[in-house]
């Protein structure tokens, strides 16, 4: 017996209240479609559902029967419509994001900030790591959005759209005192026991990397290679040499004033921006948050 789940849905609001026009004002639908719909489910079943009475209805025996059966599923799915309706409409969701806390707040913490005053339930986790792992997490789905350094060999992601902001800036840095101490007017004046650098497998040590080679620089090596641009920061400021890194990564200690720039670098090749799953395949919480970056850049 193939039965329209709709009949059912029509009969459940219509037993529920014993009234064809509050079934029919609730499902804002007509009252005749809503008489058609329980005389086609009594046809269907070969049994009367319900008593016609003046002010209403009364169900018979088989309808308190049927009534019995359906009621938790109906339930069940009108809950789970609601729940998605506030995925839809935003009262409900999450946005994972990954990337390093400097990159997050220069390029994304005003787009979160306007975002979440008009989706206020929206939850927001963040997430560190390195770009390479990260990157892979995205593509797994195991995270929703991603600031970053976007890679060279972006054709790899094939499930993965990138949204380039701008030509990521880096430089070699230090503290007044170490570079006037030191005589350090260039890189070129830098020793190698004074450099304090990314490690190699992140996306500054390649960065550097290329750079060297690109300008026919011996590549440099260092005493000291720091995994995570804060303990840099932390050397720099205690005196053990001069440290590499983006611009963004500093500018706090630019505006206090307790460091300075030696050698400022435009990396053309490389940009700082947004990498997200493609369309298809984002959640519609995550595609509304792509469209408040797309507004806020003017993309």
């Amino acid at each position: 017996m193939d039965v329209n789940l709709e009949l059912y849905k029509v009969f459940y609001e219509v037993a529920k209240h014993k009234n064809i026009s509050q079934a029919a004002k609730n499902m804002n639908i007509s009252q005749p479609a809503i008489t058609q719909s329980i005389k086609k489910l009594e046809n269907t079943l070969g049994l009367p559902l319900f008593y016609r009475k003046h002010k209403g209805v009364e169900l018979t025996d088989e309808g308190e029967n049927l009534f019995e059966y359906i009621k938790n599923s109906i339930e069940t799915m009108n809950n789970a419509e609601n729940v998605f309706s506030k995925y839809i409409d935003l009262d409900k969701g999450k946005i994972r994001i990954g990337g390093w806390d400097t990159l997050i707040n220069n390029l994304l913490i005003k787009v979160i900030k306007e975002f979440t005053k008009k989706y206020p339930n929206v939850e927001i986790y963040t997430y560190t790591g390195t770009t390479e792992n990260l990157l892979q997490k995205l593509s797994n789905g195991e995270l929703d959005i991603l600031v970053c350094n976007l890679p060279e060999d972006i054709k790899r992601y094939r499930n993965i759209s990138f949204i380039p902001i701008n030509n990521a800036k880096y430089c070699f840095f230090g503290t007044k005192e170490f570079i006037k101490k030191n005589k350090i007017k260039d890189i070129k004046d830098i020793k190698k026991e004074q450099l304090i650098l990314p490690n190699k497998s992140t996306n500054r040590g390649k960065i550097l990397e290329k750079f060297c080679l690109d300008n026919n620089i011996e590549v440099l090596k260092s005493n000291y290679e720091i995994t995570t641009i804060e303990l840099m920061k932390d050397f720099v400021l205690n005196d053990l040499g001069i440290g590499f890194t983006n611009v963004e990564d500093i500018k706090d200690l630019l505006l206090e004033n307790k460091v300075e720039i030696i050698k400022e670098i435009e990396n053309e090749s490389v940009q700082e921006g947004f990498a997200v799953l493609k369309k298809q395949l984002m959640n519609n919480c995550t595609y509304q948050f792509v469209k408040y970056i797309k507004q806020f850049y003017r993309i």
